[in-house]
């Protein structure tokens, strides 16, 4: 039989064995539980890597369409320009044919005048274009009105403009 002294002796050595093992537990608890907090701080960083890395991407895409988009609006102002100076273009050069046309015209329209009094200042001095004799409306009028055979001009001639009938 065991005496009271072996007896106190195993239950000393069974309270320091069972203290170990809680103090082992205890560190194994701690040791998990570090463990854990590790892992849920690893979740947090990879987490918020991710969030950035998402921001990050939305980012770039807004920006890459505002790129696009302000590329757009370059082009079509670039094109609406570019059609702006052609019209522009084209209506100078309407007007300048129409101002030329005017122009033309009109030094038409003067020459025809000036040639006209040209040739009544010739006709009342007599100096008038020995083709006037060809021309039909000349025969027509002076044949019925003439009644001097010279040249002078004067009233009664049918060189003198108001003999004429315009």
């Amino acid at each position: 039989m065991e005496s009271h002294g072996q007896r106190q002796s195993y239950r000393g050595q069974t309270q320091e064995k069972n203290r170990q093992n809680r103090s082992q537990d205890r560190d194994y608890d701690m040791t998990q539980e570090a463990r854990r907090k590790a892992e849920e701080a690893e979740e947090a960083k990879n987490k918020t890597y991710e969030t950035a890395q998402q921001a990050k991407e939305k980012t770039q895409s807004t920006m890459n369409q505002v790129k696009d988009k302000a590329e757009q609006e370059a082009e079509e102002a670039r094109r609406n320009a570019q059609e702006a100076a052609e019209k522009t273009k084209e209506t100078a050069q309407a007007g300048k044919e129409k101002t030329s046309g005017i122009l033309q015209q009109t030094g038409e329209t003067m020459k025809n005048v000036a040639q006209g009094a040209a040739d009544a200042v010739r006709s009342t001095i007599g100096m008038a274009k020995n083709d006037d004799q060809d021309d039909p409306y000349y025969r027509e009028t002076n044949t019925t009105t003439r009644t001097n055979t010279g040249t002078t001009g004067a009233p009664g001639t049918g060189n003198y403009p108001r003999n004429r009938n315009y």
